[in-house]
Parts: structure tokens; sequence; C-alpha cells
């Protein structure tokens, strides 16, 4: 360093320097000192800097800063803000800080969207996420869709279905719309034990009102997965229920749920895969055939539940099998080819979890072992593997609705054991 130089010093103060600019700022407009601008909601009036509403606000900053006539002038009113949500974000905007309660946060939360000031929005959305009760989420559910405020909503929709059985019981629940009634109680994560809870939930919503209501209610019964309910509790819904009886498309569904129990032809229509499907269905773990040892092909199946940490032994399949395919497709297990120890397979079979019983399918054109197996748009792809002739590049698309299969393009080299997925 040359002696002769200056000695000096660069301080780095950047938050005290922040906090002492904010307070400098909050003095001047507390004493209406080099304000710009006037705030009017009736007849309050709010002094306040352009400058510093524009650096908080996108919507000041367009105003002030755009075409528009406020730009110029020295007052600005509002007549769609609440005079209390107004002073607040404009005491945020000098001090970082904004107060939320109970009582404010319905006049804030929508003063805040209005004028784009995100952190105080993003916290309002917080304060009310944390208030949610069964008595009180279906009107922020709808608050924050009115506002827009999509995280609310979202968490607001997952505690009205976690919290089903408790929130079917409220005020607020027998107020709902049928439109919001519908997207509720069709949602596949809705938490319940059984179905019945389901459609109790609707019976009394119905009879709220029952004269108004009860055109919707075949609408609705479409929601309840009928299927899933005993056959005991829908044969005597059709003897004693007089809103079913009296409706012939509420009969319609009855009948069809009934044909489900009795009819297993019926079970992989399109139809009764979506009404069989389980609310909130745990995830678990299904190890299937395979070999014991050497030499011994399994045709057994065991299932892993990670709630529980344990496996239990399930339905076992027609044909012991080794280096086959699977995939899932419409709530289904599907096991396809593969080897049984002495030969190999074209056999396809198909596991219904409800109902713990494995059927065999129509076979395949050609037996496949080492074979690769994916799913799309509810349609299972093979590919490849060994006739036990040759190795194949051929492609079948096996459709579960009609039991069949059809020939698509191959690929251009022949593969046997190697990996498949679906992208």
């Amino acid at each position: 360093m040359d002696p002769s130089s200056p000695p000096f010093l660069l301080a780095k103060l950047t938050p005290l320097h922040s906090e002492q600019l904010l307070q400098g700022l909050n003095v001047l407009r507390q004493h209406q000192e080099l304000c710009d601008v006037v705030l009017r909601v009736g007849e309050a009036k709010i002094h306040a800097h352009k400058v510093v509403l524009a650096s908080i606000s996108p919507y000041f900053k367009a105003m002030f800063t755009g075409n528009l006539s406020e730009k110029e002038n020295a007052e600005v009113e509002f007549q769609c803000v609440d005079e209390a949500a107004l002073q607040a974000i404009v005491e945020y905007a000098y001090t970082g800080t904004v107060f939320i309660s109970q009582d404010t946060v319905e006049s804030l939360l929508p003063a805040a969207n209005l004028l784009q000031v995100k952190l105080v929005l993003k916290e309002c959305c917080a304060f009310l996420e944390s208030q949610l009760d069964p008595g009180n989420c279906i009107g922020i559910w709808r608050f924050a869709e009115t506002y827009g405020c999509h995280e609310l909503y979202l968490a607001a929709s997952k505690f009205i279905c976690q919290n089903f059985e408790d929130v079917c019981q409220t005020e607020e629940f027998l107020e709902l719309t049928h439109s919001e009634l519908d997207e509720i109680v069709s949602n596949d994560c809705l938490n319940v034990v059984t179905e019945e809870t389901v459609f109790y939930a609707l019976e009394a919503w119905v009879k709220y009102d029952v004269q108004e209501r009860q055109k919707y209610l075949a609408q609705l019964l479409h929601c309840v997965r009928l299927p899933l309910l005993s056959v005991k509790f829908l044969t005597r819904l059709y003897e004693a229920n007089h809103l079913i009886r009296d409706d012939h498309t509420c009969k319609h569904l009855l009948n069809e749920a009934l044909k489900y129990h009795f009819m297993p032809e019926h079970r992989l229509s399109h139809q009764s895969m979506l009404l069989t499907r389980p609310r909130c269905a745990p995830k678990v773990l299904c190890a299937v055939g395979g070999k014991a040892g050497l030499f011994a092909c399994l045709e057994s199946m065991e299932r892993y539940d990670p709630s529980k940490n344990s496996w239990e032994t399930v339905a076992s399949m027609a044909d012991k099998r080794i280096n086959f395919g699977v995939g899932v497709m419409l709530g289904f297990i599907f096991v396809v080819g593969g080897h049984n120890g002495v030969s190999h397979l074209s056999s396809i079979e198909r596991y219904d979890p409800h109902q713990n019983q494995w059927t065999v399918c129509r076979p395949m054109k050609e037996p496949r072992t080492g074979v690769g197996a994916a799913v799309i748009d509810n349609q299972l792809y093979v590919v490849g593997g060994h006739s036990g002739s040759s190795y194949l590049n051929t492609v079948q698309r096996y459709e579960p609705i009609s039991d069949s299969w059809l020939d698509s393009a191959g690929m251009l080299y022949c593969r046997c054991n190697f990996g498949l997925t679906a992208l």
C-alpha cells in the first residue's frame, strides 16, 4: 500500500441502513412531509409516497408510472377496498409488518390480492390455513377460490376430504350448492371408512331442502361408489328409501351396483371400474410369482402393507410363472407371459384386489418369456421376449374392456430380459 494514500473504510451496514431508511420514510409519512399522494376511501385520507407504494405493489407501480390519469393526480380514490385494509397495507409498505386476525383477514386478503402485495397475500393465506376446522373449511375453500388463492384452495380442499365425516355434519356442508357437493364427493381422496357415509351425507343435503334438491339426487348418486356397498345395504335402499324408490335413474344405478355383486362378468365395464376405485386406497407392494430356490416356480403372491409393516399371502395365480411381464391398470394387476418351469406361456391373468381373486384373460397370439410390459392410456403393451424358438421384436397391445389383443409397430431389434417403462 502506498504510505501516501489516505486511509479509508468501506463499512457494510446494509441491514442497519435499510431499517433506518424505512423508519425515516415512515416518520415523513406520519408527519405528512414530502408525501405526493393521498389515498382516499370514503371520507378517510391516507397520505403516502408514490415511490414507496410502487416498490411493494405492481398495481401501484402501474398506476404511478403508466399512462393512467392517477400518474399526475395528487389524490386517488378507492371504492372497492376496505379502509382499514388499505391503511394496513400502507403501514406494511413502511414497516414490513402487518397485523392479521380473524377480524381483519377477510378484508385484508381481498385488498392485498387487488393491490398485488404478494407477501401480505401469502401471510393471509397462511393464517387462514392455520385456522382450518370442520366448521369453517368450506367457507375458506370458497373464499380461496373467489380470490384465486390456489395453494389455500388446495389446502382447504384437502382438509375437507381428510375430515369429511366431521365436515358433513356442519351447517356449511348443508348449504353447499349441488355443483360444489358434486366436486367434493367425487374426490378419490375422500377419507371415509365406508361409502355409506357418503350416501348419508348426500341424503342429509337433499333433505335440507327436499323440494329444490331432489332433482339433483340421481346426479349426485353417480358420485357414490355404489358397488362398494353391501348387498344388504343396497337392497334396503331399494325397498325402503322413498327418495330412491321414486326416481327411475336412482333405481337404475342401484340395479347396476347389484349386478356388480351378482354378475362378475360386468366388473370389467368402464363404468364399474370407475365406481369401484376405493377412496384413499392404501399403497401396497405386491410380490408375484418368481422362483423359490433353484428349480421351484411359484404361483403365489404376497402383499406388503407399509402402514402395518407386515406381509400377507393373498390369492395365487392359476399358473406358476417366472420372467413374466406385469402392469397395473384400472385398479387391477395384470401378469402376462413368462415360463412355468416346463414351457413358455402366452397366458395372461388379472388380479382383483377387492375380490382377492385372479381371472384368466384372453391369451396372447404367441408365448413370450423375458417380456417387457408397460401401461399407457389403460392399455397394456407387451414387447419382445423369447417365444421358445426365437427372440422377438413384435409388440402386442391388450385392451382390457374388450379382452382383446391388437398388433402394434414392432421394435427395430429383437430383445429379451430388458427394461421397459412408460413415459
